[in-house]
């Protein structure tokens, strides 16, 4: 009975976790997928940082991303041959259960 127990609570946990994890890696998937057509636009290649900031706000809205701020997630620079680089990194928190938290970090960067 007790290893039953045990093994209900075992499930439960993993279950609650996943609850937790998925929504934050399918963010994440959104957020790359939009770095990536940010950097594919042709247009966006040789505007101003600050554009292509705000065509990532645009998208992030879109995409309902409002948690998340482009400005503090992505920064935008130009590497030696003037290359858009997008850097993201950022972390969530999600709260599992009482005081505990579940902590998902993502550090990537993006060129053409």
């Amino acid at each position: 009975m007790i290893k039953w127990l045990l093994g209900i609570m075992a499930v439960g946990a993993v279950l609650m976790t996943g609850f937790q994890l998925v929504p934050v890696y399918i963010d994440n998937h959104a957020v790359s997928k939009i770095v990536n057509d940010v950097l594919d636009d042709t247009e966006l290649k040789d505007r101003p940082k600050r554009e292509v900031l705000s065509a990532l706000r645009g998208q992030f809205n879109e995409h309902n991303l409002t948690h998340l701020d482009p400005k503090d997630v992505i920064k935008v620079a130009r590497d030696s041959n003037g290359e858009l680089v997008l850097d993201v990194k950022y972390e969530e928190r999600r709260k599992l259960l009482y005081n505990l938290e579940i902590v998902a970090g993502f550090d990537e960067q993006f060129s053409n």
